[in-house]
């Protein structure tokens, strides 16, 4: 399998991928994740921003993935949608199976997408895949359910020209339902772990931070 990254940062979505699989080329701009990149793959070209690649001169290849800049969905943002100044570079993204017509894809984002400008950006970027001959699957998944200690929700976008996309998504690894806190007391703000190993939000402690010893007691940090 030959695949193209876009959107790399530092080449994370690559580590999920067999050791058989074959990097064609990658796209990142940012100059530090660039640097991290090219330390793990110093054969493999960076063609930088997006925008500007001229993808007739990309070697052809089986699967596009990338997840797009995700700050006008996110409901943390001002909520631009894909009218955004990043957002926007999804279609970058299409422009690409536009152009290369690779055989499957996976696109991820922020669960936000799902509500940006009451669901018509998200309406209208499954539209544009669709239209570019692709069947498609999409699925919220959460990083706490794949072992990782992390509240992390994305979407995930699967296309595919052949059989049904839907074949490729996971099942989460735990059950919700068998999470048990374990707790010096109550409240957040004393809870150390919990046997899922989800690392639970960091609070803050105004006029002089503490956090729960051994013993249940808090101390001053």
């Amino acid at each position: 399998m030959k695949y193209f990254s876009t959107f790399s940062g530092v080449g994370g979505m690559e580590l999920l991928f067999p050791k058989d699989w074959e990097l064609v080329g990658y796209s990142e701009w940012d100059k530090y994740a660039s640097m991290v990149h090219k330390y793990h793959k110093p054969n493999i070209k960076n063609y930088g921003d997006i925008s500007k690649i001229q993808w007739s001169g990309v070697p052809d290849f089986d699967m596009l993935t990338g997840g797009s800049p995700c700050q006008n969905f996110s409901i943390a943002g001002k909520r631009e949608g894909i009218v955004g100044s990043k957002s926007r570079l999804v279609w970058e993204f299409i422009r690409c199976l536009h152009e290369k017509q690779p055989k499957h894809f996976i696109f991820e984002n922020v669960k936000g997408l799902l509500s940006s400008r009451n669901g018509w950006d998200f309406a209208n970027i499954l539209v544009a895949f669709s239209e570019e001959g692709y069947s498609l699957w999409w699925q919220v998944l959460n990083a706490k359910d794949f072992g990782i200690p992390q509240n992390r929700e994305r979407i995930f976008v699967v296309g595919t020209r052949e059989g049904s996309p839907k074949e490729v998504f996971f099942e989460p690894s735990t059950n919700r339902k068998d999470i048990q806190n374990l707790e010096h007391g109550a409240g957040q703000a004393n809870r150390r772990y919990d046997t899922a190993g989800i690392s639970p939000t960091i609070p803050t402690a105004g006029g002089g931070a503490t956090y729960p010893d051994d013993s249940g007691r808090k101390r001053k940090i």
